[in-house]
């Protein structure tokens, strides 16, 4: 037997493996005892240095600890380090950082610390941090850290946008698969072929190039996210210069209604009222006070007598006006405007041609969610109308492919119904009126996004749909008086907003079993009529004349 090795068995290794553990851990345990002490007697000195580089080289994320050797530098420096020792330690910071670096490569920490380092340095080497940065990046393409890092060190060597443009080519064309370069390279075109002329952050012919260059990366690896996520950003990566702020509001002699496309505040003087150019007193309110909202409604001071007879009627946000007309059939001045319809500066020959490619690819490949979903987008970038049906029935196989995101493909084609809807029915209304009712019925809604749109409409139906979590949406309903969530799966009226003008309501058919909840509701609104039939409290108060007994009010149940 001699000779021969003697092969330790499972359990002693791992009780070698246990003292060793435990014997690093008091080491551990001891070094930030002292570090800690020193830091809090403000001892700034070596040795603190050496105990935190100690750790560190074991372990760089402890952030805390970086913080610490900042301190160091900070109360050394002018007081016991001359210049050149202060320049001296610094490089050695360096040192460490780049050791930390071969360790851990993505820690945060090392890479805000050597930041830290070249902005206190006398003479940094931007050429050296580019090089390490290289090197990094030809070791691990994906290390968003580096990258974030390299756009400081680029814009601090002088390096032009142009050179960097170049270098994000090269690592995408050597590694389709790469989000990393594809997000460094979005932030490159947004400056170098930047055109203010245009709705998009990107100048047109240079946008047709990259979706060319992205379209041949997502067929070389159809199942990588990288490109996909690229591609959409240039789909979507669109602002309108000359729309609208304001999308609708309504002056009647004592009130006045603004509905935004985006949140906006309400303090004084950002949103104004004139009328014959008489700026009138108001202050305007936002449901449940909010900062920031789509929707402020404020009562005039003074009310407005004779509305058909006054002349000029604007609101005024961020220094634009937007002028009101008088509409005799709404018997008040109104201001309207259609957010959906935009001319997005896009080539929609190009777009199609992508479109089938992918469409060919998606009956190629069935199971591939990102040639379907792309494909969407195309669609309502080419025609949103014409497309529609197509567009929710992929929707729906998104959802039966890729069940983990089933919900958001649900929501996102409750989005697309909304605006589908909305925008067929603005185009049904003259200059003159504001609709009055819609009905969203048996849709299969799971939301309702911008929820803004719903501010004039006095008559709501959204029975038959799966709006269960999104009761809290309904707060811009505050017009609404006829409201129907029959059949929505709601087991809870926690999150229903109150409706000041709400009349009648209809929970008909739902899984609302808590009494106290009914209660709250009824004394938050001046109900006239309330459905709750087919609802587990029916059963528990065998019939609604019991109800209304409980219940003591004059809302009439049906």
């Amino acid at each position: 037997m001699h000779g021969r090795v003697k092969v330790r068995t499972t359990a002693e290794q791992e009780e070698i493996k246990k003292k060793e553990r435990a014997k690093k851990l008091i080491h551990y345990r001891t070094a930030i005892t002292e570090i800690f002490r020193k830091r809090e007697s403000k001892i700034w000195d070596d040795e603190l240095l050496l105990l935190t580089e100690k750790i560190l080289l074991q372990n760089s994320d402890v952030y805390t600890l970086w913080n610490i050797r900042r301190e160091v530098f900070q109360n050394n420096k002018n007081s016991n380090w001359s210049d050149e020792e202060y320049t001296s330690m610094l490089e050695k910071e360096l040192t460490l950082t780049e050791n930390c670096l071969k360790n851990n490569p993505k820690s945060y920490s090392v890479w805000h610390q050597r930041w830290w380092v070249m902005e206190y340095i006398q003479k940094p080497d931007w050429e050296k941090e580019l090089t390490l940065c290289t090197k990094c990046l030809n070791l691990d393409e994906r290390n968003f850290h580096c990258w974030d890092y390299r756009q400081y060190v680029v814009e601090k060597a002088g390096i032009s946008d142009h050179a960097e443009y170049e270098f994000s080519t090269t690592k995408i064309l050597n590694n389709f698969s790469n989000y990393s370069s594809w997000h460094y390279r979005s932030k490159i075109l947004t400056k170098l072929f930047y055109n203010d002329s245009e709705e998009t952050p990107v100048m047109q012919q240079k946008r047709e190039e990259e979706l060319e260059l992205v379209m041949n990366a997502t067929f070389t690896d159809p199942n990588d996210s990288s490109a996909w996520f690229y591609q959409r950003w240039l789909l979507d990566n669109y602002k309108p210069k000359l729309h609208s702020i304001l999308w609708r509001s309504r002056v009647t002699k004592d009130m006045v209604v603004a509905v935004f496309d985006s949140d906006i505040s309400g303090q004084s003087g950002n949103i104004s009222l004139s009328v014959d150019n008489n700026k009138i007193d108001i202050q305007w309110k936002s449901y449940r006070e909010k900062t920031f909202s789509k929707v402020w409604t404020g009562i005039l001071s003074t009310s407005l007598e004779n509305l058909s007879e006054l002349q000029n009627v604007h609101i005024n946000i961020k220094d634009k006006n937007y002028q009101l007309h008088y509409s005799q059939k709404e018997s008040a001045w109104i201001y309207k405007s259609n957010p959906l319809i935009i001319n997005e500066n896009h080539n929609k020959e190009q777009l199609n041609e992508q479109l089938e490619s992918y469409k060919q690819l998606a009956k190629m490949e069935p199971n591939n969610k990102w040639a379907i979903l792309i494909g969407i987008f195309l669609m309502k970038k080419i025609d949103f109308i014409h497309f529609n049906n197509i567009i929710l029935d992929d929707l729906n196989t998104l959802s039966r492919i890729d069940f983990l995101r089933s919900n958001y493909y649900k929501d996102l084609r409750s989005k697309y119904l909304l605006e589908y809807t909305f925008k067929k029915l603005w185009e049904e209304e003259n200059d003159s009126e504001m609709q009055k009712k819609i009905d969203l019925s048996g849709l299969n809604l799971t939301t309702l996004r911008n929820s803004q749109y719903f501010t004039f409409f006095e008559e709501v139906n959204l029975s038959a749909n799966n709006l269960e979590t999104s009761l809290n949406q309904l707060s811009n309903f505050q017009y609404c008086k006829k409201l129907s969530l029959s059949s929505n799966q709601i087991k809870s009226l926690k999150h229903f907003p109150t409706l000041s003008n709400l009349e009648f309501l209809s929970l008909r058919n739902n899984e609302l079993s808590d009494i106290n909840e009914i209660l709250d509701l009824i004394k938050r609104h001046n109900l006239m009529k309330l459905d709750l039939r087919d609802n587990p409290i029916y059963d528990l108060y065998k019939n609604d004349l019991d109800i209304a007994k409980v219940i003591q009010t004059n809302v009439i149940l049906i």
